[in-house]
């Protein structure tokens, strides 16, 4: 039988309606500030919205509107419910957006490079079952204008496939477009599956920001696909320190999210918040704790109350640590421990430390043993009639401990017993003899892979010259920009 779970649950029946009836509330009397465009502006106010410069409410005929469609969500996803989930299949990819690398040479932390993001690029291609949720470097060595560009081109350059980069401003879209369009052959493919993300970001406490609105509807523009809004509010700055307060101002602003959503294409966006919390002691925010793991499994299941359907937690391997060590294993052993009791079969955050801040070979492959490791957790227990093996017993058992040299054996370890390559479980006095730890091991493992792996880049020398001349052009915009 494979490993099951079913999805934990914080909130009962009540709490939740007592959230969502404070939600209604405060969604009903706090207004949006949001610097929207002129389109933005014209599909809020058509849909029913009241606007008043940057200030925009939503009366009763919208409020009813929104919660109709929610009321439609629930009958076709079902009520509320934890999942319960036996999926095996476990999927985990590097992440970040670090503008520091840990350099493996000195273990010391400095600005992140263009060279690192392409290292890290053929690094991540050797690995078969990785995946790339994020570019982990964004390069300090180039315009700051144009770094987003310039990472999605070093990735092109030095990758088997383009990975995910994040738009940072309206203006860097097209050449997102432009690049991909080298790999994919066309814009016309580009629009129909963009690899990269070109969000509108919503900032706690309810204020969308021109810029981020902008990035939106001009990927709304170019791309012709529906408008994306995500919020990340940070629990004790940008909302209530208790979690019963935050997932209140949480639940408010995803129903504005969907407001938006509906207004400019017809679509619920579902619950579109990934909450942090605030450290009052180091005064930064914090993606990985108790805390954190309590708010992220209470913003999941109120997002199943309000939409319907099942859930699972929110949670990943990540750190606060600054270098790979004892505490960035202690804290991302305990978040994927906890993400995979959840119901959690996907991960990020590998190869990061101090939230996403830092990008880290070493990292790197102390994370991808944590993965192997739940990998083999999660096949379970097979049960057969030659995995029991009652003839080996049979015949071995009186011999005293000779299972080692059986057929059984021979057969069966590999996919049986876990043997793990940086962990370190020699006798003692052979440790002693050789004091190599799990950090050493990984530390070696990954210089030896940045001498040895190759650049899996497929793209022809003439496709590399237009990626090149595509963020050249890029970077005399900014400069234009600038100048001006």
């Amino acid at each position: 039988m494979n490993l099951t779970f079913q999805a934990m649950q914080v909130l009962n029946e009540r709490e939740m309606q007592q959230i969502w009836e404070a939600a209604l509330r405060v969604w009903d009397q706090v207004p949006l500030r949001a610097q929207g465009t002129e389109e933005f502006n014209e599909a809020l106010l058509d849909f029913g919205c009241q606007i008043d410069g940057e200030r925009m409410t939503f009366p009763k005929a919208v409020q009813d509107k929104v919660l109709a469609r929610l009321e439609q969500s629930r009958e076709g996803n079902g009520p509320w419910r934890p999942a319960r989930v036996d999926n095996t299949k476990l999927e985990y990819g590097a992440s970040g957006q670090a503008l520091y690398c840990h350099d493996i040479q000195t273990d010391e932390i400095r600005a992140a490079t263009e060279q690192d993001l392409a290292d890290w690029s053929r690094l991540c291609d050797c690995f078969e079952r990785l995946e790339r949720r994020h570019p982990t470097f964004i390069p300090q060595d180039v315009p700051t204008g144009s770094c987003d560009v310039h990472a999605f081109a070093t990735i092109m350059l030095n990758s088997s496939r383009p990975w995910r980069v994040s738009v940072y401003s309206a203006d860097m879209l097209p050449y997102f477009i432009e690049l991909q369009a080298i790999w994919e052959g066309s814009v016309e493919k580009v629009k129909q599956n963009p690899i990269f993300a070109a969000k509108c970001w919503y900032n706690s406490p309810f204020m969308i920001t021109r810029e981020n609105i902008e990035i939106g509807m001009k990927a709304r523009e170019l791309l012709g696909q529906p408008l994306t809004i995500a919020t990340m509010p940070v629990a004790g700055v940008a909302t209530p320190a208790t979690i019963a307060g935050a997932l209140t101002q949480i639940t408010a602003e995803v129903l504005g999210c969907n407001v938006i959503s509906l207004a400019l294409d017809g679509r619920l966006l579902g619950y579109c918040a990934g909450p942090d919390v605030f450290d009052m002691r180091t005064g930064v925010h914090t993606e990985v704790g108790p805390d954190c793991n309590l708010l992220g499994l209470g913003a999941a299941q109120m997002g199943a109350y309000m939409f319907g359907g099942e859930y699972t937690a929110r949670a990943g391997p990540t750190t606060a640590a600054k270098l790979p060590g004892a505490q960035s294993m202690m804290e991302k052993a305990l978040s994927a421990t906890w993400a995979i009791c959840a119901g959690i079969r996907s991960f990020g955050s590998l190869g990061i430390t101090a939230f996403a801040d830092i990008g880290s070979a070493v990292q790197l492959m102390m994370d991808l043993e944590l993965m192997h490791y739940f990998e083999h957790l999660l096949k379970g227990i097979q049960v057969d009639e030659d995995r029991i093996g009652e003839q080996t017993i049979i015949a071995v058992a009186p011999t005293g401990a000779r299972f080692l040299g059986t057929e059984h054996t021979v057969r069966y370890y590999r996919e049986e017993l876990w043997s793990p390559e940086l962990l370190d479980r020699r006798v003692p006095m052979a440790w002693v003899a050789d004091p190599q730890t799990f950090l050493d091991n990984a530390r070696d493992k990954a210089r030896r892979l940045l001498t040895e792996v190759p650049n899996r880049c497929t793209l022809t020398a003439q496709q590399q010259a237009e990626v090149r001349r595509i963020v050249a052009a890029a970077d005399a915009q900014v400069a234009h920009t600038t100048r001006a």
